[in-house]
């Protein structure tokens, strides 16, 4: 228990609640604020328990916290009966409501989305007499539609979550998306700056964008073909479909005569009747014997074990007199003189095959009704992806090949993009090295020539050809000699042939490398594609599995709870059956009986007398009543009149005393003074 309390107190301590609760003040708590803090928890799961109880009925608010605990499927204890539960909700007590705050603390988040699903699945109950009305049914079904809409859009939306993705992968994407429009940006512009100065420029660049539109028209044209070609392989599938259900029918109706149906006919009609006359009757009385015991079990008070133990024992003792009594009966009686008992089993066989060829029959017609629910469900998915065509047979194969076809283009496709892209970064990267060094090589170049006092040279960019305009300048300065500019040239030259000369064994050796990595690169997104889905696919089983057994819990504890309510209605009825043949046992009377214990008709007779001996003892007290009732009025009233005559008298004598004179009374006498 303090365990329990220590983890409510906890829990109702942090967010969201926030309650500033300890162990002292939570467990002094009064019943009203204990119901004040469940429906404070229940509000966190639905807001329309976001009540302050005081400003509440009692029994509203009673009401509204069982409704709110059944949809929510909570389980009472199984040594709590319902009476005790609702009765501990009404009056606040802690030992009902401590278990439940736990249960509802601990399963928070489940709750929370059991009593958001609940706003829109549990069903509103309307009555037969109103459903009758054809708007209404209509509108009824609507929203019997509508739920189920709901259901499917939430296991979808549930499947999505499960699914794997996250919202940084999709940043993740979205960035990269946006890396490599920003880079066919740059590439349009670099190609823009390149045709800026080619002659028929605009007339090339219409031509290419009708070429673009061409070549998309054909792609279009080549789609509808497929597309046409694929509807005519569908239609041709369900022609042949269609012929061999003919074909069938044709073969089923050979031999068959009108004789031979009427016989079928007449089979499910006996078949039909038999259901509805005879079986369904009594599981229907069976149904309702079932009830009325549950509820002699909900009106009889509460046993101990003390008491079940007895019950048991008197059981034990009846069903072994029960088999005594038959095992004489069984004696007494001779089998050959039964004429109709070789009858009799083979009805009681007939009996038997007939219900079990019914119970048969009821499961096989619940079975193909589930099969007929699970197709229609696929048929219904597999039109949601694929549309209204069905892929069948050889159709279907070729249709896999395609896929495979693409699937593997598109895996080329994408290395070859991704060797792009990297030999792509590559060569960004060597040309930024190569102008580096080259621009430190002409800074190197003007700091010479800046020695020999040369001012024009600090203009030169970085491609070779330019060489010569820088030639050009250095002749056009004024005080140097051409020798000594074009021996520079030539070291220029010489430096710049040397480095290629270096830089070619290192981009030999790039280029395996770069291959390999490109290579390590279509193999590493292949086997994370497998990864993804394989991680996708784990998912939705876990989740899947997961549903399962949440459902195959609380069925579990449904089963549990209706076999504790059957052991109960069970030992209630094995009491009556004791109490029913003790009274037999002591109306027949026998060896076995004690003297002098009496009956319960006996002692209800007794007390029937009793009772009958003291109505007529009163009804005489009350004769005698009513006779002396007029004397003692008349003598009370003759009482009051004397007492007002004494009460007059006494006031005359007061008076007469105040006119005469003053009266003294001393030992016994009265001495009258006149004034």
């Amino acid at each position: 228990m303090s365990e329990q309390l220590k983890f409510i107190v906890e829990r109702l301590n942090e967010s969201p609640f926030n309650k500033n609760f300890n162990l002292i003040s939570f467990d002094s708590s009064s019943s009203e604020q204990l119901l004040q803090v469940l429906s404070d928890v229940l509000a966190e799961m639905d807001p329309a328990h976001n009540v302050d109880i005081r400003t509440e009925e009692p029994e509203a608010t009673t009401m509204r916290l069982i409704n709110a605990l059944r949809i929510l499927k909570y389980k009472t204890p199984p040594d709590v009966s319902l009476k005790a539960f609702g009765q501990g909700i009404v009056q606040g007590d802690k030992q009902i409501l401590h278990p439940v705050l736990e249960w509802l603390l601990r399963n928070l988040e489940d709750l929370r989305k059991r009593a958001y699903l609940a706003k829109f699945l549990v069903k509103l109950e309307v009555p037969p007499e109103i459903l009758g009305d054809a708007d209404i049914a209509a509108m009824y079904e609507q929203y019997e539609n509508l739920i189920e809409e709901f259901k499917l859009i939430h296991k979808e939306t549930e499947t999505v979550k499960n699914s794997g993705y996250s919202v940084g992968e999709l940043k993740s994407d979205m960035e990269a998306m946006e890396k490599e429009r920003d880079i066919v940006l740059n590439r349009i512009q670099q190609v823009q700056r390149k045709v800026e100065g080619v002659p028929s420029y605009e007339a090339m660049l219409s031509a290419a964008h009708d070429l673009r539109v061409q070549r998309e028209l054909e792609k279009e044209l080549i789609n509808q073909r497929q597309d046409e070609e694929t509807t005519l392989s569908h239609r041709d599938q369900r022609l042949q479909r269609l012929q061999q259900q003919l074909k069938d029918l044709r073969h089923a109706s050979v031999g068959a005569s009108p004789q031979g149906l009427l016989q079928r006919l007449e089979e499910e009609t006996s078949v039909n009747s038999y259901l509805a006359k005879q079986k369904l009757p009594r599981e229907i009385e069976a149904r309702e014997q079932d009830v009325a015991i549950m509820s002699a079990v909900l009106a009889e008070p509460v046993m101990g074990h003390s008491e079940l133990d007895a019950l048991n024992a008197k059981l034990q003792a009846v069903n072994a007199e029960i088999s005594q009594l038959v095992q004489r009966h069984l004696a007494t009686k001779n089998p050959a003189e039964d004429k109709l008992a070789p009858f009799r089993q083979q009805a009681a066989i007939i009996a038997r095959k007939k219900e079990s060829t019914a119970e048969q029959l009821a499961e096989m017609r619940a079975r193909v009704a589930s099969l007929d629910e699970e197709l229609q469900e696929k048929q219904s998915q597999l039109q949601s992806v694929a549309g209204d065509a069905v892929l069948r047979g050889e159709e279907f194969k070729r249709y896999v090949n395609k896929l495979r076809g693409r699937s593997s283009l598109y895996k080329r496709h994408r290395s070859q993009l991704s060797a792009l892209k990297a030999e792509s970064g590559v060569l960004s990267w060597t040309t930024q090295i190569l102008t580096s060094r080259t621009e430190k090589t002409l800074s190197g170049m003007a700091t010479v020539a800046a020695q020999h006092g040369m001012s024009g040279i600090l203009e030169t960019e970085s491609r070779l050809d330019e060489m010569a305009l820088q030639k050009s300048e250095l002749d056009m300065a004024k005080g140097q000699s051409l020798e000594q500019i074009s021996g520079l040239v030539l070291q220029l030259r010489e430096q710049i042939a040397s480095r290629k000369a270096q830089l070619a064994p290192v981009i030999k050796e790039l280029r395996p490398l770069r291959e390999k990595c490109q290579e390590l690169t279509a193999e590493y997104n292949q086997t994370k594609q497998r990864h993804d889905s394989t991680a996708a696919g784990l998912d939705s089983s876990l989740a899947k599995l997961e549903q399962e057994t949440n459902a195959l819990q609380e069925e579990r504890d449904d089963w549990e709870s209706e076999c504790h309510l059957l052991e109960a209605k069970s030992v209630i009825m094995e009491t009556e059956l004791e109490r029913v043949a003790e009274e037999i046992r002591l109306y027949r009377g026998g060896d076995g009986v004690e003297k002098g214990k009496k009956t319960l008709r006996e002692q209800l007779g007794a007390a029937i007398s009793e009772r009958e001996k003291q109505s007529r003892v009163l009804k005489e007290e009350q004769k005698t009543v009513q006779e002396v009732q007029v004397n003692n009025q008349l003598q009370k009233q003759l009482w009051s009149q004397i007492q007002e005559l004494m009460e007059a008298k006494l006031q005359c004598y007061s008076r007469a005393k105040e006119m005469s004179g003053t009266v003294t009374i001393e030992r016994g006498s009265e001495t009258l003074v006149l004034q």
